[in-house]
This record gives C-alpha cells, sequence and structure tokens, in this order.
C-alpha cells in the first residue's frame, strides 16, 4: 500500500466490528471506528491498534440519521483522510410477529441497518470517485432470504435490501475503481445473537457451525485489498457450509 488508506468501520467497537477494525489496522489502513452508545468499547479497540503501532479514531454517530452519517464521513476525511474503505457494520434487531412488532421498532431496525448504510455510502462515494479507488462492504444475514425465522421481519428486510442496494451500487460504479460486495456471516457469537436469548442462541448452537469473528475480518481483508479489484457485486458467506445437517 503505497500510502495508508483510511477504512471507516460503522460499529466498529464489538463483536464483528471491532475484529475487522483491528484486521483493517494491522493492514494498514488508518482506522476511524464508529459507534453510537458505547464509546469504552470503541476507545479499546483504537488504544489497542495504537498499541500495536496503528492509527485509529473513534467517532461517535448514529448512523440511521443521514446528517449524522455524512458528518461521520466528514469527520473520518479531517481527521484521518478521505475513506477508501468504507464497512457498513452497524446493525440492530427486533424480534416480533407483522402483527406485534411496533412500527417504531420496524423503523429502527430499517433505519440503521439499510438506511444507515445507504446514507453512509452516499456521503462516501465522491472522494472514491476522486480518487478512482473504493471498497464498500455491506453485512448481509441467511435470515435476509437463505434461512428466513418467523419474528425477524425487520431485520430480514433489511438485509435482504442491502443486498439490493450492494448489487445496484455495484452496476454504478463499475467503471471508477470502486467494488462493493456484501459479506454474509453465519453463526458468530455477538452481543446480538446474546440479546436474543438462550433460546435463539441454542437453536443457532444446534443448526450452524460455529464462526469466529476472525473469520469474517479476514474476508474483509480481501475485499478491501488490490488483489479483489475484479470482485463486485457478489454476496459472500462466510458460514463454513451453512446449516449443518444432524
Amino acid at each position: 500500500m503505497e500510502a495508508r488508506k483510511v477504512a471507516l468501520v460503522t460499529g466498529g467497537g464489538r463483536g464483528i466490528g471491532a475484529a475487522v477494525s483491528r484486521r483493517l489496522a494491522a493492514d494498514g489502513f488508518a482506522v476511524a471506528v464508529n459507534y453510537a452508545h458505547r464509546a469504552r468499547e470503541a476507545t479499546d479497540v483504537v488504544e489497542e491498534i495504537e498499541a500495536a503501532g496503528g492509527r485509529a479514531v473513534a467517532l461517535r454517530a448514529d448512523v440511521s440519521d443521514a446528517d449524522q452519517a455524512g458528518d461521520l464521513v466528514a469527520r473520518t476525511a479531517e481527521l484521518l483522510g478521505p475513506v477508501a474503505v468504507l464497512v457498513n457494520n452497524a446493525g440492530v434487531s427486533a424480534a416480533g410477529s407483522a402483527r406485534s412488532l411496533p412500527p417504531g421498532q420496524w423503523d429502527r431496525v430499517l433505519g440503521v441497518n439499510l438506511s444507515g448504510a445507504y446514507y453512509c455510502t452516499h456521503a462516501a462515494l465522491p472522494a472514491m470517485y476522486a480518487a478512482g479507488w473504493g471498497r464498500v462492504l455491506y453485512f448481509g444475514s441467511p435470515s435476509g432470504g437463505r434461512a428466513l425465522t418467523p419474528t425477524t421481519g425487520a431485520y430480514a428486510a433489511s438485509k435482504a435490501g442491502l443486498v439490493a442496494l450492494a448489487g445496484v451500487v455495484a452496476k454504478e460504479v463499475a467503471r471508477r475503481g470502486i467494488t462493493v460486495n456484501t459479506v454474509v456471516p453465519g453463526y458468530v457469537e455477538t452481543d446480538m445473537v446474546r440479546a436474543a436469548g438462550d433460546r435463539a442462541r441454542e437453536s443457532l448452537q444446534d443448526g450452524w457451525p460455529r464462526i469466529p469473528a476472525e473469520a469474517v475480518a479476514s474476508v474483509v481483508s480481501f475485499l478491501a485489498g488490490d488483489g479483489a479489484a475484479h470482485v463486485s457485486g457478489e454476496e459472500i458467506g462466510v458460514w463454513a457450509g451453512g446449516p449443518v445437517q444432524l
């Protein structure tokens, strides 16, 4: 890497996001670690990166707000440089059937997972166009179509929407030196999984191979590099073959 490029990881302070932040820093990127509420976790990741000789900053923003998302990209550019790699990792979930899930919770899930990814992409693309190089990554889910589950309608809709968005944007930027892909992790032990309760967690443990967050980060590392210059518009699963047939 001829110059230290800049990566922005939304929700980069914990779970898969933290693993991605650390891996991209190890790859030589300066990393903006975004968080919405848990400042200490994001700061811990930044301190770990700096202790290893990297450069990082923790930046607060709720990406479901278009103005905050735009400001997040602008502050990253001011502190580290223009965003070259955008990892749209921030995500929330809410369980409830179509009859029972309150509209406000639907709006929140779609706002963070889908609209937030769009707002950040919209803000980051001009600098990528100017540079003639960029990487945009989204995080899908088996729940977005491959493994539909009752009471996950909002989450499933948001993740399916990300796959469609990635495919469209990949075509729009195909001749600009920019790639756009969706990474689809399987069962990774995250706060979101733990928050879903013991029953949901046990179901995942029984049916899916457990994937370390670092394995997902390795795929992101490849897609963020020059070696993946011809990989775009793809949906890449990281789940060791999918559900286990017992």
